[in-house]
């Protein structure tokens, strides 16, 4: 799952830069570094720390990480860096990212079969649900979302996508859907089925523009989400 690509910059009707991207020569691609050009391709090495940062900044003030964590944003990003580090260090999927002049700017993470939240959790699902939600501050709280999402987790073989955020102050450009298209590429080239929650009732729009097709709808802490399947293009 190796791609070369650049994010091609055009402006949007409210005169907004945006980017899309688009397949490019090896050559091409480094010709992009240094130019101020968004390059969406595989992360490498130290790329997943930052990943990761990325991912924890931009998802910080998610409703799912507020309700497991509460009010301070501090603490909810040292949970979400370390949860999202935890789980770029551990999986050998390739993961799709956006940098300009080298630094991260985005990143649509994936996991593949048997190895996201579904199967995680699965022998802890009953339990966990039995029980009533834990208080904020107890460290079992966010296994209720968790156990949440793998009760609905899709059945059939999937690649499960996530996290996908991109740098505060630099959303609303495109380079969040960059980013996905070139995952989805992937997902399509290889004829994979993708799966996703998101907690977000505007991002169903946004991953229906991809191609995913909503499925289902739970409620945990208090907070929504909503399930899509994504079958590849053929």
């Amino acid at each position: 799952m190796q791609a070369s690509m650049v994010a091609v910059r055009s402006t949007d009707g409210d005169g907004l830069p945006s980017w899309a991207a688009v397949q490019v020569s090896d050559a091409e691609a480094d010709g992009a570094r240094g130019s101020g050009q968004i390059e969406v391709r595989i992360l490498r090495g130290a790329e997943l720390r930052d990943a990761a940062g990325a991912a924890a900044r931009a998802l910080q003030d998610d409703p799912a990480t507020v309700a497991s964590y509460g009010d301070d944003p501090l603490v909810r990003l040292t949970h979400t860096y370390g949860l999202f580090l935890e789980l770029f260090e551990r999986t050998v999927a390739p993961q799709h990212g956006a940098l300009c002049g080298g630094c991260v700017l985005a990143v649509a993470g994936v996991l593949p079969p048997g190895t996201c939240v579904g199967a995680l959790m699965a022998p802890y699902v009953e339990s966990t649900l039995a029980r009533a939600d834990p208080p904020l501050g107890d460290p079992l709280r966010p296994m209720k979302l968790w156990a949440t999402w793998a009760a609905h987790d899709l059945q059939e073989e999937h690649w499960h996508i996530g996290p996908v955020g991109v740098e505060p102050g630099y959303q609303g450009m495109g380079i969040g859907r960059a980013v996905m298209e070139a995952l989805c590429l992937d997902l399509d080239d290889h004829g994979q089925v993708g799966w996703l929650e998101t907690n977000k009732e505007r991002n169903v729009g946004f991953y229906s523009a991809l191609g995913f097709e909503l499925v289902d709808e739970a409620v945990a802490l208090g907070v929504p989400s909503w399930f899509m399947r994504r079958e590849p293009a053929s």
